[in-house]
């Protein structure tokens, strides 16, 4: 492991139980201040959102000559996937250009915010079904099952490799389960507080 993914992963890990800390001792501060809207959390997810994006978008424009256009095309992909993450993160920079929300988002979005994931569509939060269950169900599979498969399967390994797809690493998948038992011990605080969510977003 490199010297700068062992310090990312020690700064994840400090914020998280900074996280646990603040849970117990000052929910107000936890809510208000560490994991609120715009908060340092927040921003930290999306330092890391836009420095994914950039990085996929290099990685695109250099790579092409020596791994084709369908491999680039995929890492564009990716980093348009995660450009969309940041902006969602901020709500396309609605709360700090103190842009208004327009009358469609203001009537379908839970929060009243310009974004997608807290749309409500027949009466049900898209968040929770796109955002968290389909999410959750995607993250599973890409930690717990794909390196597996990778490392088994030919085809599956050539077909991932083609797509320019990063496949987890045995430490990456411990490293994550750790930062979900941080997020579950910080649920307990608040009997499963929705805001730990951001802690989550952030280690993740």
């Amino acid at each position: 492991m490199k010297i700068a993914e062992k310090v990312t992963y020690g700064l994840v890990f400090l914020f998280a139980i900074i996280g646990i800390y603040f849970a117990y001792t000052d929910m107000a501060y936890f809510e208000g201040t560490y994991v609120r809207e715009d908060g340092f959390i927040e921003w930290l997810t999306v330092v890391a959102l836009l420095s994914g994006s950039f990085l996929a978008f290099y990685r695109a424009a250099i790579l092409k000559v020596f791994r084709g256009p369908w491999f680039s095309f995929c890492l564009v992909v990716l980093g348009c996937l995660f450009f969309f993450g940041a902006g969602e993160e901020i709500s396309w920079g609605q709360r700090i250009f103190d842009i208004q929300s327009s009358d469609f988002f203001m009537t379908h979005n839970s929060q009243g915010e310009t974004n997608l994931h807290n749309l409500v569509v027949g009466g049900k939060k898209i968040n929770k079904i796109i955002f968290g269950t389909l999410l959750g169900i995607f993250v599973g599979v890409y930690f717990l099952i794909l390196p597996f498969v990778y490392r088994k399967v030919e085809k599956v390994k050539k077909l991932i490799d083609s797509c320019a797809i990063p496949v987890p690493k045995y430490i990456h998948i411990v490293f994550v389960l750790i930062v979900v038992g941080i997020v579950e011990i910080i649920g307990l605080a608040a009997d499963g507080h929705g805001k730990k969510g951001e802690i989550m977003e952030f280690g993740l």
